[in-house]
């Protein structure tokens, strides 16, 4: 099955049991880091995006997909202003990078703004607006 590398939103396990219509169990999410890149908020957002950045390394969650539906349900979420790439990402206590979707904004469509983006401040500040937007 296939493998995705959440750094955003998807890590909220509320978020995530909402679009996957199932809590994961513990196997199915890691947490891993992907080098190379910067999480900043999308220009005029509340989620993230990643940004290229030498140097650069964004914490995250590795989730293995459970079935054909997960890809299906984490991309209509995603939507029109993501596309995904495999990447190699790198589990915690793991030497070995493994490969994983990796949603990115498309070129044009989704530009970062100037502030960095935590979970914990939008968790704090955006999460329950976001949900109520989810949920309609």
């Amino acid at each position: 099955m296939t493998r995705f590398f959440f750094y955003g939103t998807l890590c909220d396990p509320d978020i995530l049991r909402m679009v996957l219509g199932y809590a994961p169990r513990p196997d199915q999410l890691v947490p891993a880091s992907l080098a190379g890149y910067r999480r900043k908020v999308a220009r005029g957002q509340s989620y993230p995006v990643l940004q290229p950045a030498a140097g650069g390394l964004v914490e995250g969650l590795l989730f293995q997909a459970a079935s054909p539906a997960d890809a299906r349900r984490l991309d209509h979420y995603e939507g029109g202003e993501y596309l995904s790439l495999t990447l190699p990402v790198r589990p915690r206590n793991s030497p070995n990078p493994l490969l994983a979707r990796v949603y990115l904004p498309r070129p044009g469509r989704l530009p970062a703004g100037s502030g960095d983006w935590q979970l914990e401040t939008w968790q704090s500040q955006h999460k329950a607006a976001y949900i109520k937007r989810f949920m309609q």
